[in-house]
């Protein structure tokens, strides 16, 4: 009866198989979940962190805005202006900026005096 016992032995060996394969495909999981768990959670969280500060931001242009649009309510022409000569500013950085008014009749000349440029502001 050898046949039987191969068939037997193949059997046991089966079950054995089997049981090993679902140890390993559970051990797996108890691996892959906790992490991709964790990564769904931070990744959930920094959405929310985004949303925040996005949100906050949001509403802090609406207030500049609302307190702007009070100041230029109470004079036009000068929020106006300041906000020209600030867009200007932020725009141009780096340009030397000479402003004259219209209508002047003499235009004096211009001595820059604020920062160093050239050979004669290099320090000796």
């Amino acid at each position: 009866m050898p046949s039987v016992r191969d068939a037997f032995d193949d059997v046991i060996a089966a079950s054995q198989d089997r049981s090993r394969k679902i140890n390993e495909s559970e051990g797996y999981a108890n691996e892959v979940l906790p992490r991709a768990r964790a990564e769904a959670t931070e990744l959930r969280q920094a959405a929310q962190a985004y949303r925040d500060t996005k949100v906050a931001d949001a509403t802090g242009e609406a207030a500049r805005f609302t307190a702007l649009l009070v100041e230029y309510r109470k004079a036009p022409e000068v929020t106006r202006k300041r906000l020209y000569l600030e867009t200007m500013e932020q725009v141009l950085p780096d340009v030397e900026m000479v402003i004259i008014e219209p209508g002047t009749a003499n235009v004096l000349p211009y001595l820059p005096l604020g920062r160093p440029s050239g050979a004669a502001g290099e320090a000796r």
